[in-house]
């Protein structure tokens, strides 16, 4: 046991001798002089000690600590930054700024590393080495999607603040009584504490499991592996496929925050070198980086594609000629025909809307067409009955200024004017007093994907086989942008759950190939018939924006309708133009279909 000796104790007075030329004033003798002001050489104005003459440090009131306090709490969270001009830095600018500094703890790897350990590690510094939007903005969400597809955790985590533990010294790690220089952050394994940057760490929800199998013999390590076997098929999947299974791709924000936060992670596993001992491997990140760059341009104009097509044109057509395709029609080409009991007496359904009207109907439920607007004695009786007038249940009411709604109540004026009079589409605007609705007809409908093979400019013809026969389609030429679409299914033998085989409309006019139609009209003076496998289609589109936004490559699936000059059903619809009438999907040019290893599910998926 440790004994208090004489030699070890020091007691003080008496007090080391001062040094030479100085003096120690005593503490009964020491009279405070306060501090003064004085100006530097360079002008300013400076607070220093009165008697020693050094400058002070300045003791912040309680209204600039909060400010501080709060300027610190923004500071842990990307894209709370303001730049000199006070305009708020985006995270993704506030990633880049300082991306070529960003390393991870291992500077070289082991070539008996394996290369899924060797992705694990850069994932993990990859996270704690940079500072994150907030979570409602769904950064780390898509972050933790993709760490699921490819195996680095088993479920979506929830993060939280780490506390300052008891005996933890000052530093990175130490929570709420950390200096006012520093942040909260979590401690990441195998990470060193000069790279933390991210305040929160993850963690499981009660009943999960955030962590796979170490061994890699769970599912888990199945994809990990495949993610590294082919790096550049995974980010193709999970940019297009995978985004559209589970839904993500609904949230538009979700379309470039995704491929945003994967282009800086490839980029950070080629700049720290993660695959720098095999050639294969380094190549194909390169390739898969790339696609995170495509995406990043293609994934947001897939929302874009839906709020401008159809076009103001395609509008204006479809008002003149009418519904040309159906629901119907699309249905057909998703879902499989139903196999038909030959031995049963009830014959099948012709069609698949009478045969969900008839189920309707015998639930009593009654069905009204989508064409037929309500008009206001209709509309009356719907309110009313809705209402339930006869009851005497008492009514809270809520004047609300300039409410259309409450007003016709009041008034009792029961009329649909305020939800059904919607602006209709005429092609006046577009083509003036033209003769184009009286000199032109729609031939073939097609309802399929197609490619976008070229966007042609103003006043060129889309190929040499195009004749302009009437003033109108030489109008049509120099007013219009023409998009070519070429076919994404190629056969019958390519068609997947995504890209069904094309469908031609019943009661199209011309001659369409036997491949696409078996029981469809064959014209026997015509050599090349219509083959939607291998023919072009040409739309017009109007307006150079919507134009710049069709990019080369991108798929579309929509009702195509061919725009043909009346008394001219065996012209070829190669050498015609065609409208949208409706547009279904829009694709990136990457798109991949892939089958996921394993059920990729999150805890909104689960059942209980």
């Amino acid at each position: 046991m440790w004994m208090r000796t004489t030699e070890q104790v020091h007691r003080f007075p008496p007090f080391p001798a001062p040094p030479d030329g100085a003096e120690i004033v005593p503490l009964s003798a020491f009279v405070p002089v306060g501090y003064r002001w004085e100006t530097t050489p360079s002008g300013e104005t400076i607070e220093v000690d009165a008697w020693a003459g050094i400058p002070t440090v300045k003791v912040l009131n309680e209204e600039e600590s909060a400010k501080k306090r709060k300027a610190k709490r923004r500071r842990r969270n990307a894209g709370n930054a303001f730049d000199a001009e006070g305009k708020l830095i985006p995270w993704w600018e506030e990633w880049e700024e300082g991306e070529d500094a960003r390393t991870m703890n291992e500077t070289s790897f082991h070539s008996r590393m394996d290369f899924e350990d060797r992705v694990c590690l850069a994932a993990d510094d990859f996270r704690v080495g940079r500072t994150w939007p907030e979570i409602a903005q769904g950064v780390r969400y898509l972050w933790d999607q993709f760490r699921l597809y490819i195996g680095l955790i088993s479920s979506i985590p929830i993060y939280k603040k780490v506390k300052k533990q008891r005996g933890q010294v000052d530093g990175p790690n130490n929570g709420d009584n950390a200096s006012e220089e520093e942040d909260d952050v979590p401690k990441a394994t195998q990470t060193k504490i000069a790279i933390i940057q991210d305040y929160l760490e993850p963690s499981a929800l009660p009943g999960k499991q955030l962590e796979p199998s170490p061994d890699g013999s769970m599912v888990e390590g199945q994809r990990l592996r495949a993610f590294v076997d082919d790096m550049e098929n995974s980010v193709k999947v999970f940019l297009s496929s995978y985004m559209r299974d589970k839904g993500l791709i609904w949230t538009e924000k979700n379309l470039f925050i995704a491929p945003t936060f994967l282009h800086f992670f490839l980029r950070f596993m080629l700049r720290n070198n993660v695959f720098s001992d095999s050639k294969e491997h380094l190549e194909n990140l390169e390739r898969a980086l790339t696609i995170a760059d495509v995406a990043r341009k293609e994934l947001p104009l897939t929302a874009k594609h839906g709020q401008i097509l159809p076009g103001q044109f395609d509008l204006g057509c479809k008002e003149c000629w009418g519904v040309q395709g159906s629901l119907s029609v699309q249905i057909s080409a998703t879902v499989s025909p139903p196999v038909v009991d030959d031995t049963s007496k009830t014959p099948p359904a012709s069609d698949t809307s009478d045969t969900f009207e008839t189920e309707l109907k015998e639930h009593d439920i009654e069905v009204v067409p989508s064409d037929v607007v309500l008009d206001s004695v209709t509309a009356r009786q719907v309110m009313e009955d809705n209402l339930n007038t006869d009851s005497q249940t008492p009514v809270t009411k809520v004047p609300v200024a300039g409410d259309p709604w409450m007003a016709a109540i009041s008034a009792e004026e029961y009329t649909t004017a305020s939800w059904t009079d919607v602006a209709v589409p005429f092609l006046m605007p577009l083509l003036g007093p033209s003769m184009f609705p009286l000199t032109m007809t729609t031939g073939i409908v097609e309802f399929s994907t197609r490619r976008i093979r070229e966007v042609i400019p103003l006043g060129c013809h889309a190929n040499e086989d195009r004749v302009c026969t009437s003033v109108v389609e030489e109008v049509l030429a120099n007013q219009f942008f023409k998009v070519v679409l070429s076919p994404w299914v190629g056969s019958m033998a390519e068609e997947t759950a995504d890209f069904p085989r094309p469908v031609i409309v019943p009661g199209s006019r011309g001659a369409i190939s036997p491949e696409a139609m078996p029981d469809g009209f064959i014209d026997d003076d015509v050599q090349d018939p219509w083959n939607p496998y291998r023919d072009d289609v040409t739309i017009l589109v109007d307006g150079a924006e919507a134009a710049e936004q069709l990019v080369v490559g991108m798929g579309l699936c929509g009702t195509w309708v061919q725009i043909v000059p009346d008394g001219e059903d065996k012209r070829h619809p190669r050498t015609c133009y065609w409208y949208i009438e409706s547009l279904v999907a829009s694709f990136p040019s990457y798109y991949t279909e892939g089958e996921m290893i394993g059920d990729v599910q999150d805890e909104d998926d689960d059942e209980d």
